[in-house]
């Protein structure tokens, strides 16, 4: 029954291959001013260790991912060690990810093939001795497979029920670490509100997106092999990173204090009613919010999916029309510790595929400009200078193509919608809003 959960509702970890051993010298060269840049150390600091199993955990000192590894292997004398996020099993294969961790985050050390057991694997594990409702579900298990659809009502009655008996505890509505201590067990332990750590969730979320993004693209042939196209597509990594950091990596998503909601909450808020990173300078950082919120570049997308006490609702699989949910699911992470945890089975979904539909788009339209820079813009007709990054952004990061969906919602088919991002021109609106952005930097900004 265990095996079986997690297979149907622990989504498998992300595993990272970038590819690096396949890199021409030429490209080594071409890369070299950028590459030490970033390999230049962090600061010290203090993580922990642990193998896949548990059996022994370490702390050590850092201040690079080769330092880290380096000392792993001393622990643990594995041929091929990698290192992996304990929390959702998120290789860490690069140092500009390496640095955006905060000191005493907890690494698991394995080989490149092993199926990582992340925090909520454990957790969901002791959860599963200590429910009667998990221990009966394994009666079931000879009929799982040959009737998933019962299999589905049983899970959707379960947590309904669940989130009946968090809600009559009356803990939803605590904030602080000291009102709610059982809430911050485990890797929310640093975090002094409810609301400050599923900030923390939601921006984790995005950025496993510009990662997976910028994987995807660096070891595309096209970026390896030809010298424009890498510093087209640098320059569009880049002004991701600009639009997220003016968005603070979308972190209002799960924060039930953003005053801004989203659509989908106002129909279940009216009838509850009737119930009655290499990362820019902070003063640099500061200027790109400023500009974003003032410009309501992201104003439409930077929204909350929850209702003020903490109530998530499910928008549907994506062949649902709508934002609605015919199986109705929903929940209360704020309310309860066991809430938490199973909202990470809880899916962003991207209605235009990231890796079918957007990035092929991104990176054909960056072979169209370099290898037909004549080409005229269709609504000006001007040549074109440049692809359309904030359209990529929007559907790579933003609520305009993710819904949150439960793991039985998730409809992992593959679709027919395409991605809308095109070339620009120089008189194109966004071209000219990301351009602003990109020049927020200062010559007293830069220190």
């Amino acid at each position: 029954m265990l095996n079986y959960i997690k297979e149907a509702i622990m989504a498998p970890s992300t595993r990272s291959n970038c590819g690096k051993n396949n890199q021409t010298s030429s490209d080594k060269g071409l890369d070299k001013g950028r590459d030490k840049e970033i390999e230049a150390p962090g600061k010290m600091q203090g993580y922990k260790i642990t193998d896949n199993e548990r059996t022994r955990k370490y702390g050590i000192g850092a201040n690079s991912l080769e330092m880290l590894i380096q000392k792993a292997q001393l622990k643990f004398p594995l041929q091929d060690l990698h290192i992996y996020l304990a929390t959702d099993g998120f290789e860490v294969s690069d140092d500009e990810y390496f640095n955006s961790l905060p000191a005493q985050t907890l690494f698991i050390v394995a080989g490149p093939d092993a199926v990582i057991t992340t925090d909520a694997d454990f957790e969901f594990d002791k959860m599963r001795q200590e429910s009667p409702l998990l221990k009966v579900a394994d009666i079931f298990y000879d009929f799982i497979e040959q009737h998933p659809d019962k299999f589905r009502r049983m899970i959707t009655e379960y947590e309904h029920q669940k989130q009946r008996r968090a809600l009559d505890n009356t803990k939803a509505h605590l904030s602080l670490k000291v009102d709610h201590l059982e809430w911050f067990e485990g890797s929310e332990e640093r975090f002094q509100s409810k609301e400050e750590a599923m900030a923390m969730r939601a921006q984790t979320r995005v950025r496993g997106y510009y990662y997976k993004t910028k994987e995807e693209l660096t070891r595309n042939k096209l970026y390896r092999q030809n010298a424009k196209a890498r510093q087209v597509i640098n320059s569009v990594l880049e002004q991701f990173r600009y639009l997220l950091i003016g968005c603070d990596y979308f972190s209002m998503m799960f924060n039930r204090k953003c005053q801004q909601k989203h659509e989908i909450l106002q129909q279940h808020i009216d009838e509850e009613e009737t119930d009655a990173a290499g990362v820019p300078n902070k003063r640099l950082r500061q200027l790109i919010k400023d500009y974003t919120t003032r410009h309501a570049i992201l104003d439409e997308w930077s929204v909350s999916l929850c209702t003020d006490l903490g109530d998530f609702y499910c928008q549907g699989a994506y062949s649902d029309n709508g934002n609605c949910c015919t199986l109705q699911h929903t929940i209360n992470p704020y309310a309860s510790r066991e809430n938490l945890i199973l909202f990470q089975v809880w899916n962003l979904d991207h209605q235009i595929e990231l890796c079918r539909s957007i990035l092929p788009s991104l990176v054909a339209n960056v072979e169209e400009l370099i290898k037909h820079p004549q080409r005229k813009c269709t609504l000006h007709n001007k040549r074109v200078i440049d692809i359309s990054v904030l359209e990529y952004f929007l559907e790579i990061f933003s609520l305009k193509n993710l819904k949150l969906v439960h793991i039985v919602c998730h409809d992992k088919v593959q679709r027919a919608n395409r991605s809308n991002g095109r070339l620009l021109c120089a008189d194109c609106h966004e071209y000219r809003i990301v351009q602003e952005l990109m020049d927020v930097e200062t010559p007293d900004t830069t220190s």
